[in-house]
């Protein structure tokens, strides 16, 4: 069983709002980490893993080692998985798999090099040993993890190059909402969290699911400020417990389509068809225009669908149920986010909520040729029929409507 360690975080509480201050209370300190590391000693039957050094944990490239022992007569290979994140609501996470070959009987000192992009006071290592497997191109993926721990080394580290200090901090009952100081979402944070709060409880019954963490939502006062920040282009995303969004008067998102993602990443990972088009439904279904900021401002999901079935670009749904993101300009976002809300109204509309949660549930986001298979072959026994067929009555309904 992992060990999990929650922050403890200063608070200075101000007319109602919490000022942050990271950097006071922490429970445990970047010393004892490494120490933690240093005095970790992992033994398997082929191998003993000891002084495990994480390096200085800075912004930029960092050095982790270890020394490892071969305790066979064979000449063998360990993989070693290094990520890291930078904690708070920041995304540019780093991942990097390393194979040693270790000679039989042989003690030897392993290097790698890992990155920070930024350090907050909630960043971590995470360090993985398992044994390497060989794909058909000749790659190795690591997929056996003998040995799996994370390491808070953002506690009071002296390198921590972000705190969050330009935040104020408010909480509801589902939401823990960061406001740049004197913003416009500052202003507004009764109306945000009431909005919060009434599109997570409907959006929670519809799928059915239980989430016990309060989410954290951060909001920036414009997308330049944003992208300075975070290194984030665009409106809005939501990754893990987080949502950040850019909110003045000019922009202000629904309050349904991140917060779906964040619900219903409790169902599962399934192809971005039914990720995104879920999302972009629920904010058509509960009140909001889905597609204002996605191609398709004041038309309802059918009727943008409609339009492009009329000008021959709808995207073959055994294609789109390849794509494992919609935003990127390959992915023809304008057509796709409504193409996908639109099929999925029609899944969830026809066939009812508990087989789409299922559909959710079971499908995978993959491009991989046999998950792809695998797919369309659950989208059968789920719905009766091929997806080709399925894809038929939709287009007749949409086109009748």
């Amino acid at each position: 069983m992992k060990n999990i360690f929650r922050l403890s975080a200063g608070l200075l509480l101000v007319a109602g709002c919490a000022y942050l201050s990271f950097s006071q209370t922490a429970s445990k300190n970047l010393p004892s980490e490494l120490a933690a590391a240093r005095h970790q000693v992992i033994e398997t039957r082929e191998f003993k893993i000891k002084r495990l050094q994480l390096g200085l944990v800075k912004t930029g490239e960092n050095t982790f080692s270890a020394i490892i022992k071969n305790k066979t007569n064979s000449i063998l290979l360990i993989g070693l998985d290094l990520s890291t994140q930078p904690g708070l609501w920041l995304r540019r996470r780093f991942q990097k798999q390393f194979v040693f070959q270790i000679k039989p009987n042989e003690q030897k000192r392993v290097e790698a090099i890992y990155q920070f992009s930024r350090v907050t006071p909630e960043a971590t290592l995470q360090v993985r040993f398992g044994h390497p497997m060989q794909r058909e191109n000749g790659s190795s993926e690591i997929k056996d993890f003998f040995f799996d721990k994370r390491y808070y080394v953002g506690r009071n580290n002296k390198a921590v190059d972000y705190d969050g200090s330009n935040f104020i901090k408010h909480e509801t009952e589902h939401f823990e909402i960061y406001c740049y100081k004197n913003s416009l979402a500052e202003t507004d944070f009764a109306t945000i969290g009431e909005m919060r709060e009434s599109a997570f409880h409907k959006i929670s019954e519809l799928l059915q699911v239980n989430y016990d963490r309060k989410i954290r939502l951060v909001f920036y006062p414009d997308g330049e400020t944003k992208k300075q920040d975070i290194g984030h282009i665009g409106d809005g995303y939501a990754f893990a417990n987080n949502i950040v969004e850019v909110y003045n008067e000019r922009t202000k998102l629904d309050p349904f389509h991140e917060l779906t993602h964040i619900l219903a990443g409790k169902l599962g990972n399934p192809p971005a068809l039914f990720n995104e088009g879920l999302a972009v439904y629920m904010s058509e279904r509960l009140g909001a225009d889905g597609l204002k900021y996605l191609g398709s401002p004041g038309k309802t999901v059918d009727q943008a669908a409609q339009l492009f079935v009329k000008d021959g670009k709808l995207i073959k749904l055994e294609e789109l149920i390849k794509f494992t993101e919609i935003g990127s300009e390959k992915s023809q976002p304008p057509i796709s986010y409504a193409e996908a809300a639109s099929f999925v109204k029609y899944l969830i509309e026809t066939y009812g909520a508990q087989k789409f949660r299922e559909t959710y549930q079971k499908t995978q986001n993959s491009y991989e040729a046999n998950d792809v298979l695998r797919n369309a072959e659950i989208l059968r026994e789920i719905y009766g029929k091929p997806l080709s067929d399925i894809e038929v009555d939709w287009l007749h309904r949409i086109n009748i409507l």
